[in-house]
């Protein structure tokens, strides 16, 4: 289990705010590894952002909440196959990226699942 936080302040010397300043923002990690099995549960806690430079809009507050399973298969001859399956944003948050020049036209991607195969040979 893990946590992390970041959060940055700033302002101008006039006392105007600095644009696209990143939002805080908590990290929350639990994972479980056995052998060759990992498994993680991220979420990303981000606060809204409203110390906005001018021309610029506010964003809102999102929760952002990933799973990911691996498994390393060994074959023969030592090859290695690995698996894992993701999904991202299992909320289905709307969400938009602070620091973005194209926040307001492009959020960041909805929920999404895949699968992944590596071998080693």
């Amino acid at each position: 289990m893990s946590y992390a936080k970041d959060s940055v302040q700033g302002k101008f010397k006039d006392g105007s705010n600095i644009a696209r300043m990143i939002p805080s923002r908590n990290f929350y990690t639990i994972s479980y590894s056995h052998d060759d099995l990992k498994v993680a549960l991220n979420l990303k806690d981000v606060f809204s952002q409203n110390d906005i430079a001018v021309g610029e809009t506010s964003t809102e507050a999102f929760q952002m909440l990933d799973l990911k399973i691996q498994k390393t298969f060994n074959l023969v001859n030592e090859s290695e196959l690995n698996l894992s399956v993701f999904a991202n944003n299992l909320f289905d948050e709307v969400a938009r990226n602070h620091t973005s020049f194209v926040k307001n036209e492009v959020p960041l991607p909805g929920r999404n699942y895949g699968i992944r195969a590596s071998l080693k040979f």
